[in-house]
């Protein structure tokens, strides 16, 4: 099933079977999304469950527009992880304490390293305007292709491949400034 006006307006009112339709439609990607963006299975299921009941609270406001809703969807889910890392930063969690709880096998070092540089790249991320941010989000952490991209945003394929090729400059302009760690 795809997702089609009569779909959303379902769920709008509240029909268990819509929300559950669209679940079963995104979630899949939602989590494959936020496990790439966190680095953290637990984390990021706990995210798209959020999502998805943000997404319900929200659905009052969301407008059909023939395009896939999914890029809606994603867009919480983005938010959400962000709004996430913000009270994580401002309660200074140390990242040794993740590292002690996930160890399996792996050099604590090799892993603190991985962190960090996961850091400098979601830094990096949100220096980009939202178009290249979310061009190059759903191109290298969504997996979809440049078409795919444009029928979810609603721009031509190669508007797509240039807010793409652009984001990816920016990143590596940004990632050389900053010293490595």
């Amino acid at each position: 099933m795809t997702v089609t006006p009569a779909l959303i307006e379902a769920a709008k009112a509240g029909d268990s079977a819509a929300w559950t339709e669209l679940y079963r439609l995104y979630q899949g990607r939602v989590l494959s999304f936020l496990t790439r963006r966190t680095g953290n299975r637990a984390l990021a299921e706990d995210l798209t469950q959020d999502t998805f009941v943000r997404a319900m609270a929200g659905i009052g406001g969301y407008q059909f527009t023939g395009t896939d809703m999914g890029a809606w969807i994603i867009t919480i889910a983005r938010n959400l992880m962000l709004d996430h890392d913000k009270r994580r930063s401002t309660r200074r969690e140390s990242a040794f304490e993740t590292v002690a709880d996930t160890d399996a096998g792996i050099r604590v070092e090799d892993l603190v390293m991985a962190i960090v540089e996961a850091d400098r790249v979601f830094a990096a991320l949100s220096a980009l305007n939202d178009h290249q941010r979310t061009a190059v989000t759903l191109r290298y952490w969504g997996g979809l292709s440049s078409k795919e991209i444009a029928t979810r945003i609603g721009l031509r394929v190669g508007a797509v491949k240039t807010l793409t090729y652009r984001a990816r400059v920016n990143l590596r302009r940004t990632l050389a400034e900053e010293p490595s760690p």
